[in-house]
């Protein structure tokens, strides 16, 4: 038989977490938890060491050119004035490769989880 790949989303990296150590019990093997994003992800610097490009860097994670940086320091989340939502409902993706003999088996456990297939 074939592979089918799944693709679920959850509110939370708790949830998403909780669903991926429960595949792996299942015997799922390629299962997968990933985050995303506003904007592309570089990777953030630790302040102590002065390797901080820009602001945009320092508090989103992201380096752009300098028109680009620009645009992004004016985002709320730059300014400290945003909320602690995570942006968009389900920014967390879980996604599992599995036989199609056993992918009714996976969907079952991401529903339970609140996953949104």
């Amino acid at each position: 038989m074939g592979e089918r790949n799944i693709l679920s989303y959850f509110p939370s990296f708790d949830s998403a977490n909780r669903v991926k150590e429960e595949l792996h019990n299942l015997g799922f093997e390629i299962v997968q938890v990933d985050r995303l994003g506003r904007m592309p992800q570089d990777g953030l610097n630790n302040p102590l060491t002065g390797q901080i490009s820009s602001l945009t860097n320092l508090t989103l994670g992201t380096s752009m050119f300098d028109d680009a940086a620009i645009l992004l320091a004016t985002d709320p989340d730059v300014s400290g004035l945003a909320s602690e939502d995570i942006p968009g409902r389900f920014p967390f993706i879980v996604t599992v490769v599995a036989d199609a003999a056993r992918a009714e088996q996976a969907l079952q456990v991401i529903r339970k989880h609140g996953g949104y297939v």
